[in-house]
């Protein structure tokens, strides 16, 4: 069971990164352009933080029954899971506070700097998790 559940783990990381990047890329490009809010912009803004949830779910799960917390290397007892920890939230905030903006601009000003955030968490987050930095 465990190592389904990190397989999972390890898969889903790809989709959420793919969703970061092409998040904070959209929303980027809204804001530089003087682009309008669409649906699909709603929807990627509300998908992201949902991506995360799932992946933090599935890391915590993995933690839990991997025991992770009692281990010597500290990468995997805590850094990986405190970094991800605060970049769902970072993501929830950022989604929260695009949700709150009212003109296009600021939805996708929120939006863009917000996920951007979230996408250099994400990367810290999985950098040290394989041994890259």
């Amino acid at each position: 069971m465990t190592n389904f559940v990190f397989q999972a783990h390890s898969g889903w990381r790809y989709l959420v990164i793919l969703v970061v990047v092409l998040a904070v890329a959209k929303f980027l490009y809204g804001l530089f352009t003087g682009g309008r809010w669409t649906k699909f912009d709603q929807t990627l803004g509300m998908l992201t933080p949902i991506m995360f949830d799932v992946q933090v779910l599935l890391g915590l799960v993995l933690w839990i029954m991997g025991q992770y917390w009692s281990v010597a290397d500290p990468t995997k007892a805590w850094e990986h899971p405190v970094t991800m920890i605060l970049a769902v939230a970072a993501a929830h905030i950022a989604w929260t506070r695009t949700k709150r903006a009212g003109a296009d601009q600021s939805k996708f000003q929120n939006a863009g700097y917000g996920f951007l955030v979230v996408g250099l968490l994400l990367a810290v987050g999985v950098a040290r998790i394989t041994r890259v930095i």
